[in-house]
């Protein structure tokens, strides 16, 4: 076996030894006194590096992190240069949480040539989720613009005619679903302030979402909706859960349909962000809101919806390699309404992934990303009748009388809603979604 495939078999045990696989050469089991004197035989022959590796195993078992650190730096200065080592050390520091440090080995490792390829994805992958781990800067701002096209912009029946109880009714020509061309249009806001508490912060998130259709036949569900959240996140490593966040914040909504005022919410929730897991991240949130509709001379009832909004949401996203990740998300939903036949309780989940790769005019700076995704909801809830009005960013937003609704949805793509409302004739409504 050569020394790079040995190198090779080295680093991918060290891999499996810090993400708890079983089955590699390790030290498991080893005793505190057999570590002590292992200790003591490396400190009489700092050269015996096989001992020296031995020792730092058993250390880094034994969650002494920084007594596999000091073993694997002596090495270092009898074996310099050593990208076994120095990949080691860097996931060592990784789960310190010491992440400049890390990252100063991982690039050590890269900048070395002869590193096989297997290793160095290894290394992009550690890097990778140094980026996500670490501290955010205070301020960061987003802004995202497109113009989107849908083939039933207003979610309305396919004809004029719907059937209810064997009776046949005729629509308008405004409930009818139409196609349309709209400017979409989000902005995002951050800025977090250091308490100078073992790492806890007072965070501030202000988020804009704003839908304006071309055809003036579609400006009455022309979309506004603006949301701030406030308040403290706690670092977790203070009783054991390293790399994770606890979130409690106060939330403000505001929203504007067809530019009157739809309703005001204001909420509170609690989220929990980790990065303790290798190549994961866990995004899993609570939040209520008590809405207050406002009836306006279009929607003369709104208010009718009025109630609380309570959804329990988990986002679990998993890189695979550097350029491939796994998404999956589920959530449930509930909302109270003045009336009862508004009210409705939603489940969903949905999955996916992403494969990020270079861009053959501009390599170094613009790569593309593919994505796909399908999920399925099922509830029990009202389907509209007269016409639908878009989902905003904090819920779903919808109106009429019905009974029941399931959907399928890919992304990108289309999603189907199909309708059984208290009818014989059961209908299916498509468009495109923006999901």
């Amino acid at each position: 076996m050569g020394s790079w495939a040995k190198l090779a078999t080295t680093a991918a045990a060290a891999v499996c030894l810090v993400l708890g696989v079983p089955g590699i050469v390790s030290a498991a089991g080893v005793s505190e006194p057999q570590r002590e004197a292992m200790l003591q035989r490396m400190i009489a022959n700092p050269s015996d590096l096989d001992l020296a590796f031995e020792y730092a195993q058993a250390s880094s078992d034994a969650g002494d992190y920084e007594g596999a650190i000091s073993a694997l730096e002596r090495m270092l200065i009898y074996a310099p240069n050593t990208p076994r080592l120095q990949f080691e050390l860097g996931v060592l520091y990784y789960k310190l949480g010491a992440y400049e440090v890390a990252r100063s080995y991982f690039e050590q490792v890269l900048l070395n040539p002869s590193v096989p390829n297997e290793i160095a994805d290894q290394v992009r992958l550690y890097i990778q989720q140094l980026a996500l781990a670490a501290d955010p800067p205070p301020f960061s701002a987003s802004i995202f613009s497109a113009i989107r096209w849908e083939s039933n912009a207003n979610f309305g029946p396919g004809t004029n005619t719907v059937t209810l109880n064997g009776i046949d009714f005729t629509l308008g020509d405004q409930s009818v679903g139409r196609p349309g061309w709209s400017w979409l249009n989000i902005g995002t806001l951050h800025y977090s302030y250091d308490l100078k508490n073992q790492g806890d912060r007072i965070e501030f998130d202000f988020l804009a979402y704003s839908t304006v259709y071309f055809d003036d036949e579609l400006s009455d569900i022309d979309l506004d909706f603006f949301e701030v959240t406030l308040g403290p996140s706690f670092n977790m490593k203070r009783i054991g859960w390293d790399q994770t966040r606890l979130f409690l914040y106060a939330i403000g909504d505001l929203s504007y349909l067809g530019y009157d005022s739809y309703f005001y919410a204001p909420g509170a929730g609690i989220r929990l962000l980790s990065f303790a897991a290798t190549q994961s991240v866990l995004d899993a949130r609570l939040e209520t809101r008590y809405r207050d509709f406002q009836d306006n001379s279009e929607l003369p009832t709104n208010s009718l919806r009025t109630g609380f909004q309570t959804r329990l949401g988990v986002n679990y996203t998993y890189y695979l390699t550097p350029g491939l990740v796994l998404t999956t998300q589920v959530y449930a939903q509930r909302e109270a309404a003045d009336a009862d036949f508004y009210a409705n309780t939603e489940v969903a989940f949905s999955a996916g992934f992403a494969y990020t790769f270079e861009n053959p005019l501009w390599r170094a700076d613009y790569p593309l990303t593919w994505q796909l995704g399908a999920g399925a909801s099922g509830a029990t809830t009202t389907i509209p009748i007269r016409r639908s009005i878009p989902t905003s960013p904090s819920g779903t937003i919808r109106g009429g009388r019905g009974r029941r609704w399931w959907s399928l949805s890919r992304r990108p793509g289309r999603s189907c809603r199909k309708s059984s409302i208290a009818t014989s004739s059961p209908t299916t409504t498509c468009g495109h979604s923006t999901t």
